[in-house]
């Protein structure tokens, strides 16, 4: 199940790259990104229903970590794409107060759901045999995603879990449009096409390793800097959008092997990098 998931995740991922990388405006990359992301969950749907789990242990992983870890991002593109489809055209006072209403919809989301959201934020376990195996109950209110309907690829809490993740991740891309209407000169042009000319490639995980490793040694704002504003200020220079990096460091720091294996390869490739140089000269 694993290498199935695994391999899935870092297809779907390259392919959401070329999509940012290619698509003329917001509304084009978001749908496009949906399409990409329910393909994917379509396959993994297809495989775990004539899968067999090896044990408790593996199912709560799959509803726990793997599952929510798609249908987060589907459900964020999902939101995306409504949000830029009903977003007031011209007047910036009516765009602000839209991104400040959408906003105010996903913070009465959390509350509504206060008590689930301690303790995913808390990395709690005690309950996940309540919450992340499938028991056959029904959802209590239609989710955005139909697929989340069959009890067979579904729990509840898998499915809030995966709706508190792209919200979150949905909140800082929020944030950002409010500084980019702030800022005009920074990130997509009033047409909705991106300004820069560069593009992250490589993982999201990679950008946050780097941008927390920057933090760490204070090498902006002589250490003053917030991470959240740094990895913002990334996100806009390179037309990206790492979603929950909480998360993502959360997840760094429990690595088995290396926590740092992005710098750990930067460091090769530099030192590679001059190695080759020299020899040219020599």
């Amino acid at each position: 199940m694993r290498a199935f998931t695994e391999k899935e995740w870092v297809g779907m991922q390259e392919a959401l790259q070329q999509i940012a990388i290619a698509a003329e405006n917001k509304l084009q990359w978001a749908e496009k990104s949906y399409q990409v992301i329910e393909a994917s969950l379509e396959k993994i749907k297809g495989f775990i229903l004539d899968y067999r789990f090896k044990g408790q242990a593996e199912e709560i992983r799959f509803f726990k970590e793997v599952k929510p870890q798609f249908l987060a991002e589907l459900i964020y593109y999902m939101k995306v794409f409504y949000i830029e489809a009903d977003k007031p055209l011209g007047d910036k006072a009516a765009q602000v107060a839209y991104c400040k209403q959408a906003m105010e919809h996903i913070n009465h989301f959390f509350e509504r759901n206060h008590t689930f959201y301690i303790y995913y934020r808390m990395a709690r376990s005690d309950l996940d045999a309540q919450y992340f195996v499938r028991t056959g109950e029904k959802m209590e209110s239609l989710p955005e995603y139909s697929l989340d309907i069959d009890p067979k690829f579904s729990t509840i809490h898998s499915y809030k879990l995966a709706k508190m993740q792209a919200n979150e991740r949905l909140n800082d891309y929020l944030q950002q449009e409010l500084h980019i209407l702030e800022h005009p000169e920074m990130g997509f042009a009033a047409d909705g096409k991106k300004k820069g000319r560069s593009f992250w490639t490589d993982t999201k995980a990679a950008l946050i390793e780097l941008a927390y490793a920057i933090h760490s040694r204070g090498s902006v704002n002589h250490g003053k800097g917030d991470i959240k504003q740094l990895i913002s200020d990334l996100e806009i220079l390179f037309n990206v959008q790492v979603g929950n990096f909480y998360r993502t460091m959360q997840n760094m720091r429990i690595r088995k092997k290396s926590r740092t294996p992005f710098l750990d390869i930067l460091k090769e490739s530099l030192e590679n990098r001059m190695d080759d140089t020299d020899m040219n000269l020599s």
